[in-house]
């Protein structure tokens, strides 16, 4: 939705964005709305794509932060076009909305914290002092291609991964200049040799400090610590996840559930924020780092009632599904479930499943197919993603 559109929704809580680059960045759509009214915006949203399916959605749960909430965030380098001979040559920031091409050169930003302009204009000047030239997609020439940042929301952890083209960079002179700026506790190098522009790295090697980073969950009544790899899954609103992961918690505790199964578990959020409701609980993730993460994080918290296995959801599930839970949950990445898993949980699904979506979209489609044997018992909305388009849905289905 443009910010225009998103103005039409209420000309009464319009409010001034507080960023400047609200309105050319790709990063926020609702800047110029209260707070209130991104809620109702997003249930409205969420209400219209669930309603044909009987489901009716309450007051949506707000994040318990409306500013710098994130605790990831992934920049791109870029280089200027035309080329000025005074400079700069090189931008570093996200993308323009609607111009995938192009790179926002970011100044300031309220999602992430706030030294991370800091650490921008650091990258920036070592990259320009040190002759280290952006790499560019068409001409498939230069080095630097992203810059990805992790912060511990409730700890002092910060982790720095930059991500360039196969080729040697000043390793040393890039982290003296990312620990003048910033107070990351480790930085990484990845490389990305693949046309294709993401920030997953081929191989990582740390610079300083141990390679990843530790955050806690603040469940009611208990503590949670994950260990954080860079390529790792964990919810981007760490305060959120604990609203989201606390009123999950509480639906399935209602259950009654012996055992469970979560798909898509990442680096064990879910799991491990389970496990004290659950006899015994299971994850699944193709991501083997993450999976490395969610062991040692089931560790980490002496929780020994969780086991996880590694390898594509569709091909796992059927021997899953053999374990005997009783109760499934899916958080899938933003296009939802597999075709064959949506198909294979409707056939032999357990008596109760969660569904945790990050896509309104792909989960009305996904419980168009789950219905057919399933029932909605309740659906919720939680604000994740406040200032953005993006939104949580949490539904509990019945067996029919």
């Amino acid at each position: 939705m443009s910010s225009e559109t998103a103005m039409s929704v209420s000309l009464s809580s319009a409010v001034k964005a507080r960023c400047s680059h609200f309105g050319h960045c790709g990063g926020c759509q609702l800047q110029n709305l209260s707070l209130e009214e991104q809620l109702e915006h997003k249930r409205k949203r969420v209400q219209s794509l669930l309603g044909p399916l009987g489901v009716e959605i309450g007051a949506a749960h707000a994040s318990p932060q409306a500013w710098f909430y994130r605790n990831k965030m992934e920049f791109s380098f870029g280089d200027v076009y035309p080329p000025r001979p005074e400079g700069p040559a090189l931008k570093l920031g996200l993308k323009p909305r609607g111009k995938w091409y192009d790179i926002l050169d970011l100044q300031e930003c309220f999602l992430l914290s706030p030294e991370t302009p800091a650490l921008l204009k650091a990258v920036r000047d070592w990259a320009s002092g040190q002759g280290v030239l952006p790499y560019n997609s068409h001409r498939s020439e230069g080095i630097l291609r992203h810059l990805v940042v992790r912060e511990a929301k409730n700890g002092l952890d910060r982790l720095v991964l930059l991500v360039t083209a196969p080729a040697a960079i000043p390793s040393e002179s890039f982290v003296d200049a990312v620990r003048a700026a910033y107070p990351a506790t480790t930085v990484l190098w990845g490389v990305n040799g693949k046309v294709s522009d993401t920030a997953i790295s081929d191989k990582i090697g740390p610079l300083f400090g141990p390679g990843f980073i530790t955050e806690t969950l603040r469940l009611p009544g208990q503590e949670l610590r994950f260990r954080i790899s860079p390529q790792s899954f964990f919810q981007t609103n760490t305060r959120g996840a604990e609203a989201l992961y606390g009123l999950l918690r509480q639906w399935v505790a209602s259950a009654s559930v012996e055992a469970a199964l979560d798909l898509f578990c990442g680096g064990g959020g879910i799991t491990l924020s389970l496990a004290g409701v659950c006899g015994k609980i299971y994850g699944a993730e193709l991501n083997a780092e993450a999976v490395e993460d969610a062991r040692q994080n089931a560790a980490l918290n002496g929780i020994s009632n969780a086991e996880f296995f590694s390898g594509p959801v569709e091909r796992l599930l059927a021997a899953l599904l053999a374990l005997g839970a009783s109760c499934v949950i899916v958080d899938p990445p933003r296009a939802g479930l597999h075709p064959t898993v949506a198909a294979a949980l409707a056939e032999r699904g357990p008596a109760r499943l969660f569904y945790v979506s990050c896509n309104p979209e792909a989960l009305a489609r996904d419980l168009g197919v789950l219905s057919a044997r399933y029932t909605i018992v309740r659906a919720a909305v939680v604000d994740l993603f406040p200032h953005t388009e993006h939104v949580e849905t949490v539904v509990e289905l019945r067996r029919s």
